[in-house]
């Protein structure tokens, strides 16, 4: 209980068969400010983690308390097994710099252009250049892990 609260990001890439799909992940930082990088940590298991190897571009947002049943199933669920996009209706936009997609109703969404992986035991870590940033026209609260399976604004 002593990692609570904690971020959550959402990370959206591209599958081979053009369908976006977003994974929830804790492990979310910024990393430079000029150029402004930010870096995710992905186990080597997941999904996520096969798409972005064979991808240059992605999407990391941020949701909003208003998200999270989003959070839940983006971070339980495969999508080798399913569009999670799809099964909760969640509204997205197209992004404006790369091939990628925006959550509507995020607080904040980077779009991000792949420079660099490290492995760190289990995990890689990636590293991507913010090309562009939306925030939310509306100050949306932002959504944090408060516990095992619990979410809430702080």
């Amino acid at each position: 209980m002593l990692q609570y609260p904690e971020t959550v990001g959402i990370i959206i890439v591209k599958d081979e068969d053009g369908r976006y799909n977003p994974m929830s992940a804790s492990w979310v930082m910024l990393t430079s400010i000029e150029p402004r990088m930010i870096a995710i940590s992905i186990g080597f298991e997941r999904y996520t983690y096969e798409l972005m190897r064979k991808q240059s571009e992605f999407v990391i947002s941020f949701p909003s308390a208003g998200m999270a049943a989003e959070v839940k199933l983006f971070g339980s669920e495969s999508g080798r097994d399913m569009d999670k996009l799809k099964q909760l209706g969640t509204p997205t936009q197209p992004a404006t710099k790369i091939d990628g997609l925006l959550l509507s109703e995020a607080t904040v969404n980077y779009e991000c252009v792949l420079k660099d992986t490290l492995i760190t035991g289990d995990h890689m870590i990636f590293s991507g250049e913010i090309v562009a940033s939306h925030k939310h026209v509306d100050d949306l609260p932002r959504l944090y892990v408060l516990g095992p399976k619990e979410f809430g604004v702080l």
